[in-house]
Protein backbone atom coordinates (compact mmCIF):
# COMPACT_ATOMS: atom_id res chain seq x y z
CA UNK A 1 0.00 0.00 0.00
CA UNK A 2 1.64 3.35 -0.83
CA UNK A 3 2.55 5.72 2.23
CA UNK A 4 0.92 9.09 0.88
CA UNK A 5 1.53 10.57 4.49
CA UNK A 6 4.67 11.03 2.96
CA UNK A 7 3.45 13.74 0.98
CA UNK A 8 0.26 14.20 3.56
CA UNK A 9 2.09 15.15 6.43
CA UNK A 10 0.29 17.33 8.15
CA UNK A 11 -2.94 17.29 6.02
CA UNK A 12 -4.60 14.94 9.15
CA UNK A 13 -5.00 17.93 11.63
CA UNK A 14 -8.20 19.38 12.90
CA UNK A 15 -8.15 23.10 12.31
CA UNK A 16 -10.76 25.49 10.38
CA UNK A 17 -8.64 25.62 7.45
CA UNK A 18 -7.90 21.27 7.25
CA UNK A 19 -11.91 20.71 7.92
CA UNK A 20 -12.80 23.21 5.06
CA UNK A 21 -13.57 21.61 1.50
CA UNK A 22 -11.09 21.12 -0.91
CA UNK A 23 -13.02 22.36 -3.78
CA UNK A 24 -13.76 25.96 -1.58
CA UNK A 25 -10.02 25.80 -0.55
CA UNK A 26 -8.80 24.82 -4.06
CA UNK A 27 -11.22 27.82 -5.58
CA UNK A 28 -9.97 30.41 -2.59
CA UNK A 29 -6.00 29.56 -3.40
CA UNK A 30 -6.39 29.74 -7.04
CA UNK A 31 -7.95 33.31 -6.91
CA UNK A 32 -5.42 34.52 -4.72
CA UNK A 33 -2.73 33.02 -6.55
CA UNK A 34 -4.08 35.57 -9.50
CA UNK A 35 -4.79 38.64 -7.57
CA UNK A 36 -1.09 38.03 -6.55
CA UNK A 37 0.03 37.72 -10.02
CA UNK A 38 -1.56 40.35 -11.09
CA UNK A 39 -0.68 42.93 -8.97
CA UNK A 40 1.07 45.53 -10.24
CA UNK A 41 4.57 46.22 -10.17
CA UNK A 42 4.07 49.91 -8.95
CA UNK A 43 1.81 48.79 -6.41
CA UNK A 44 4.16 46.81 -3.76
CA UNK A 45 1.90 47.81 -0.66
CA UNK A 46 -0.61 45.46 -2.13
CA UNK A 47 2.12 42.32 -2.03
CA UNK A 48 1.92 43.67 2.04
CA UNK A 49 -1.73 42.96 2.25
CA UNK A 50 -1.70 39.17 0.48
CA UNK A 51 1.22 38.56 2.64
CA UNK A 52 -0.80 39.38 5.98
CA UNK A 53 -3.97 37.79 4.42
CA UNK A 54 -1.44 34.69 4.18
CA UNK A 55 -0.18 34.48 7.32
CA UNK A 56 -3.50 34.49 9.08
CA UNK A 57 -4.54 31.79 6.82
CA UNK A 58 -1.30 29.69 8.35
CA UNK A 59 -1.47 30.50 11.51
CA UNK A 60 -5.33 29.08 11.46
CA UNK A 61 -4.01 26.41 9.66
CA UNK A 62 -2.15 25.20 12.56
CA UNK A 63 0.37 23.87 10.18
CA UNK A 64 4.36 24.25 11.94
CA UNK A 65 6.17 27.21 10.84
CA UNK A 66 9.20 24.81 10.31
CA UNK A 67 7.72 23.12 8.14
CA UNK A 68 6.38 26.11 5.94
CA UNK A 69 9.60 27.21 5.99
CA UNK A 70 11.17 24.54 4.65
CA UNK A 71 8.97 24.40 2.05
CA UNK A 72 9.91 27.95 1.12
CA UNK A 73 13.59 27.89 1.09
CA UNK A 74 13.63 26.44 -2.33
CA UNK A 75 13.39 29.79 -3.47
CA UNK A 76 16.09 31.18 -1.07
CA UNK A 77 19.49 30.45 -3.98
CA UNK A 78 16.86 32.69 -6.45
CA UNK A 79 16.20 35.25 -4.51
CA UNK A 80 19.53 35.70 -3.03
CA UNK A 81 21.22 35.77 -6.98
CA UNK A 82 18.65 38.25 -7.84
CA UNK A 83 19.46 40.55 -5.50
CA UNK A 84 23.62 40.32 -5.92
CA UNK A 85 22.53 41.22 -9.59
CA UNK A 86 20.47 44.58 -8.81
CA UNK A 87 24.23 46.48 -8.05
CA UNK A 88 24.81 45.50 -12.11
CA UNK A 89 21.78 47.12 -13.24
CA UNK A 90 22.79 50.86 -14.16
CA UNK A 91 19.91 53.70 -13.46
CA UNK A 92 19.03 54.67 -16.14
CA UNK A 93 18.08 58.31 -14.92
CA UNK A 94 19.64 60.31 -12.20
CA UNK A 95 16.43 60.88 -10.10
CA UNK A 96 15.97 56.71 -10.79
CA UNK A 97 19.29 56.18 -8.41
CA UNK A 98 19.44 55.15 -5.18
CA UNK A 99 22.24 54.96 -3.06
CA UNK A 100 22.63 52.69 -0.63
CA UNK A 101 25.83 51.53 1.49
CA UNK A 102 28.03 53.39 -0.93
CA UNK A 103 26.08 51.20 -4.02
CA UNK A 104 24.07 53.19 -6.71
CA UNK A 105 21.20 50.75 -7.61
CA UNK A 106 18.17 51.36 -9.82
CA UNK A 107 14.94 52.11 -8.37
CA UNK A 108 12.83 50.84 -10.89
CA UNK A 109 15.26 47.78 -11.05
CA UNK A 110 14.67 46.96 -7.47
CA UNK A 111 10.76 47.78 -7.49
CA UNK A 112 10.65 44.95 -10.22
CA UNK A 113 12.87 42.24 -8.28
CA UNK A 114 10.56 43.37 -5.45
CA UNK A 115 7.55 42.32 -7.12
CA UNK A 116 8.83 39.66 -8.99
CA UNK A 117 10.90 37.90 -5.73
CA UNK A 118 7.50 39.05 -3.38
CA UNK A 119 4.91 37.49 -5.87
CA UNK A 120 6.98 34.08 -6.42
CA UNK A 121 7.30 33.91 -2.55
CA UNK A 122 4.04 34.56 -1.76
CA UNK A 123 2.40 32.17 -4.52
CA UNK A 124 4.46 29.31 -3.43
CA UNK A 125 3.24 30.45 0.27
CA UNK A 126 -0.45 30.01 -1.11
CA UNK A 127 0.40 26.58 -2.99
CA UNK A 128 2.37 25.29 0.32
CA UNK A 129 -0.65 26.20 2.71
CA UNK A 130 -3.09 24.53 0.45
CA UNK A 131 -0.96 20.83 0.09
CA UNK A 132 -0.42 21.14 3.60
CA UNK A 133 -3.98 21.33 4.69
CA UNK A 134 -5.50 19.08 2.00
CA UNK A 135 -4.63 15.51 1.28
CA UNK A 136 -3.40 14.83 -2.05
CA UNK A 137 -6.34 12.56 -3.18
CA UNK A 138 -8.49 15.07 -1.87
CA UNK A 139 -7.10 18.19 -4.18
CA UNK A 140 -7.20 15.54 -7.24
CA UNK A 141 -11.00 15.22 -6.23
CA UNK A 142 -11.51 18.73 -6.00
CA UNK A 143 -9.48 19.82 -9.47
CA UNK A 144 -11.34 17.31 -11.24
CA UNK A 145 -14.80 18.31 -10.19
CA UNK A 146 -13.91 22.07 -10.76
CA UNK A 147 -13.56 21.13 -14.71
CA UNK A 148 -9.75 20.98 -14.88
CA UNK A 149 -9.39 18.22 -17.67
CA UNK A 150 -8.88 14.82 -17.17
CA UNK A 151 -5.53 13.73 -18.31
CA UNK A 152 -4.27 16.34 -16.05
CA UNK A 153 -5.18 14.90 -12.56
CA UNK A 154 -4.56 11.38 -13.90
CA UNK A 155 -0.87 12.55 -15.10
CA UNK A 156 -1.02 14.19 -11.35
CA UNK A 157 -2.18 11.47 -9.49
CA UNK A 158 0.35 8.63 -11.35
CA UNK A 159 3.29 10.86 -10.15
CA UNK A 160 1.59 11.28 -6.84
CA UNK A 161 1.73 7.40 -6.76
CA UNK A 162 5.16 6.83 -8.31
CA UNK A 163 6.93 9.54 -5.33
CA UNK A 164 5.67 7.43 -2.77
CA UNK A 165 6.85 4.34 -4.61
CA UNK A 166 10.28 5.87 -4.91
CA UNK A 167 9.95 6.70 -1.45
CA UNK A 168 9.13 3.32 -0.29
CA UNK A 169 11.57 1.79 -2.13
CA UNK A 170 14.84 4.52 -1.27
CA UNK A 171 13.94 3.98 2.57
CA UNK A 172 13.91 0.06 2.11
CA UNK A 173 17.39 0.65 0.30
CA UNK A 174 18.80 2.99 2.81
CA UNK A 175 18.32 0.81 5.82
CA UNK A 176 19.52 -1.98 4.08
CA UNK A 177 22.64 -0.43 3.53
CA UNK A 178 22.97 0.60 7.25
CA UNK A 179 22.41 -2.71 8.28
CA UNK A 180 25.23 -4.57 6.58
CA UNK A 181 27.68 -1.70 8.27
CA UNK A 182 29.23 1.18 7.62
CA UNK A 183 31.00 2.56 4.16
CA UNK A 184 34.23 4.56 4.74
CA UNK A 185 35.78 7.01 1.98
CA UNK A 186 34.25 9.55 0.09
CA UNK A 187 35.18 7.11 -3.15
CA UNK A 188 32.83 4.07 -2.02
CA UNK A 189 30.38 6.37 -0.24
CA UNK A 190 29.97 7.68 -3.53
CA UNK A 191 30.47 4.61 -5.65
CA UNK A 192 27.43 2.83 -3.17
CA UNK A 193 25.41 6.14 -4.09
CA UNK A 194 25.50 5.72 -7.81
CA UNK A 195 24.89 1.77 -7.43
CA UNK A 196 21.77 2.70 -5.45
CA UNK A 197 20.43 5.26 -7.58
CA UNK A 198 20.82 2.84 -10.35
CA UNK A 199 19.17 0.24 -8.87
CA UNK A 200 16.50 2.53 -7.39
CA UNK A 201 15.19 3.64 -10.99
CA UNK A 202 15.47 -0.07 -12.19
CA UNK A 203 13.33 -1.11 -8.85
CA UNK A 204 11.05 2.25 -9.18
CA UNK A 205 9.99 1.46 -12.99
CA UNK A 206 8.91 -2.42 -11.87
CA UNK A 207 7.33 -0.89 -9.06
CA UNK A 208 5.61 1.46 -11.04
CA UNK A 209 4.24 -1.66 -13.58
CA UNK A 210 2.71 -3.20 -11.03
CA UNK A 211 0.83 -0.50 -9.50
CA UNK A 212 -0.76 0.71 -12.90
CA UNK A 213 -2.04 -3.42 -13.23
CA UNK A 214 -3.13 -2.95 -9.95
CA UNK A 215 -4.94 0.00 -10.36
CA UNK A 216 -6.41 -1.31 -13.60
CA UNK A 217 -7.47 -4.69 -11.86
CA UNK A 218 -9.06 -2.40 -9.29
CA UNK A 219 -11.61 -0.51 -12.00
CA UNK A 220 -9.57 2.57 -13.14
CA UNK A 221 -10.86 3.56 -16.32
CA UNK A 222 -8.77 7.02 -16.90
CA UNK A 223 -10.63 8.31 -13.29
CA UNK A 224 -10.08 7.31 -9.56
CA UNK A 225 -13.65 6.24 -8.68
CA UNK A 226 -15.47 8.07 -6.15
CA UNK A 227 -18.00 6.06 -3.68
CA UNK A 228 -19.61 9.01 -2.99
CA UNK A 229 -19.69 12.66 -3.97
CA UNK A 230 -20.98 14.74 -0.97
CA UNK A 231 -21.59 18.42 -1.82
CA UNK A 232 -20.03 21.29 -0.05
CA UNK A 233 -21.60 22.61 3.31
CA UNK A 234 -23.67 25.76 2.06
CA UNK A 235 -22.16 27.60 4.97
CA UNK A 236 -18.23 26.65 3.45
CA UNK A 237 -19.30 27.79 0.11
CA UNK A 238 -20.63 31.20 1.76
CA UNK A 239 -17.52 31.53 3.21
CA UNK A 240 -15.43 30.53 0.41
CA UNK A 241 -17.66 33.42 -1.95
CA UNK A 242 -16.63 35.95 0.67
CA UNK A 243 -12.91 35.40 0.65
CA UNK A 244 -13.01 35.71 -2.90
CA UNK A 245 -15.35 38.74 -3.23
CA UNK A 246 -12.85 40.28 -0.15
CA UNK A 247 -9.62 39.50 -2.77
CA UNK A 248 -11.12 40.97 -5.49
CA UNK A 249 -12.09 44.21 -3.35
CA UNK A 250 -8.86 44.53 -1.90
CA UNK A 251 -6.95 44.30 -5.31
CA UNK A 252 -9.44 47.00 -6.70
CA UNK A 253 -9.17 48.99 -4.07
CA UNK A 254 -5.02 48.74 -4.48
CA UNK A 255 -4.98 48.91 -8.28
CA UNK A 256 -7.76 52.12 -8.00
CA UNK A 257 -5.42 53.75 -4.99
Amino acid sequence: MLAHDLLDTWAHLHSPVHRLDARVKLLCATVLVIAILATPVARPWLLAAWAAMLLAIAGASGLPARWIAKRLAILLPFLALGTLALPFVPPTETTDAWQLAGLELSREAALVWLSVGGKCLLALLAATLLTGATTSAALLRAAGALGVPRTLTALTGFAISYLAALGEEAGRMITARRARGRVRGTARNLRVAGSMIATLMVRTVERAERIALAMVARGYRGRMPALTVQRAPATQVAGGAAFVAAVAAVFWLGVRA
